[in-house]
């Protein structure tokens, strides 16, 4: 049941599978079952028919839950069997993954965003020209996203937790929709909008997406295992921490949260390294010097091949860098120019499987 409602609707787009049924009983067959609707779906042809920035949200509604219908889903909030109270508000917290067109969403979420009242969305989640095309005319949709090289225009979280708390006790809204890129749970922070809502009382759910660092280095071509090169591991960290100091800084005896450690890379014991949060090019400058230098020991040195995808999955917008850690930022200004200061959103991937150039070929 959980595979019917998370397909991507890319795979699907929207086809209009119940038609086939309701033609059907129109001309004297009866009744006809959830089993016989699915099976003609599965005969049927696919026809892509998505969503046109014309096609009305009324309209976009009507297909998403006669898709997930025909599927033998609901596309309400009582597919998990719960008889859940329709007049109470809910706040969904959901994963986009890379994803930056509606019609890569999973059927679950455009279902939840057809009928949602308010959207709060990430910089780095879907953009807002396609938030609009499934949700309802009257939704607020506002931007509350966060930026490390943009911090006066980044909202903090605080006020974004205040602002769920404010929707979801607001018998107005029924259905509040928190949209993050990539993975809620994964060097996000969700949990401080957790806390506030289960302190304020409010219904919460929260449904995962693919993080960037296992999509990322995907679209560019980098796969994160190989046998053929022996790479059986990986260990993934943020690049930046939450006080905006990269992970390649060198400790700071008189920083007490440092606590005079900084990770010895050397210890690492697994094959490649993935970086999320890299985008500023003197941290990344820094980060490659701290991986390939005495604290990386014999694992990691200047030669080890390193990679970097940025705007991962958007294809009019992403960059794909293969080098190694002596020569990688070189490379990223020698492509953009020596005034280039930042590339977020990007990952960085360090280790034998960098090298190699997966990409789909057409």
């Amino acid at each position: 049941r959980m595979c019917q409602l998370t397909c991507p609707i890319a795979a699907l787009a929207f086809v209009m599978a119940t038609s086939i049924g309701t033609s059907a009983s129109t001309q004297g067959l009866g009744f006809i079952t959830t089993t016989q609707k699915r099976r003609r779906f599965l005969r049927s042809p696919l026809v892509l028919h998505e969503a046109s920035p014309s096609s009305s949200s009324s309209e976009v509604k009507t297909q998403i839950e006669r898709l997930i219908s025909s599927l033998g889903g609901n596309s309400d909030d009582s597919d998990d069997g719960d008889d859940d109270d329709a007049t109470i508000s809910k706040v969904h917290i959901i994963g986009t993954g890379l994803s930056d067109r509606a019609s890569s969403l999973p059927l679950r979420t455009l279902s939840v965003l057809s009928r949602a009242d308010v959207v709060l969305h990430d910089a780095l989640s879907l953009p807002e020209s396609q938030i609009r095309l499934v949700v309802p005319d009257g939704c607020i949709v506002r931007s509350v996203g966060k930026r490390g090289d943009d911090r006066p225009n980044s909202v903090p979280q605080s006020d974004i937790d205040a602002l769920l708390l404010r929707y979801a006790a607001d018998d107005a809204f029924r259905t509040v929709v928190r949209l993050k890129g990539g993975d809620p749970f994964l060097f996000g922070r969700t949990r401080t909008e957790v806390d506030a809502l289960r302190d304020g009382g409010a219904a919460y759910e929260v449904t995962p997406g693919l993080s960037s660092c296992i999509a990322g280095p995907h679209y560019g071509g980098v796969p994160l295992t190989d046998p053929v090169v022996g790479a059986q591991s990986f260990s993934v960290f943020s690049g930046t921490d939450a006080r905006g100091r990269g992970a390649g800084r060198a400790a700071d005896d008189n920083d007490s949260s440092d606590g005079g450690r900084m990770i010895d890379w050397s210890s690492l014991d697994v094959d490649s390294l993935v970086f999320l949060m890299i985008g500023r090019l003197d941290k990344l400058e820094e980060l490659c010097g701290s991986i390939g230098g005495e604290r990386g020991g014999y694992r990691w040195h200047g030669d080890t091949p390193c990679a970097v995808v940025r705007s991962a999955g958007r294809p009019l917008e992403q960059r794909v860098w293969r080098a190694t850690l002596s020569t990688l930022v070189g490379t990223i200004r020698n492509d953009l120019g020596e005034a280039a200061v930042s590339i977020s959103p990007a990952v960085l991937v360090v280790g034998p499987t960098a090298s190699l150039d997966l990409l789909s070929q057409t």
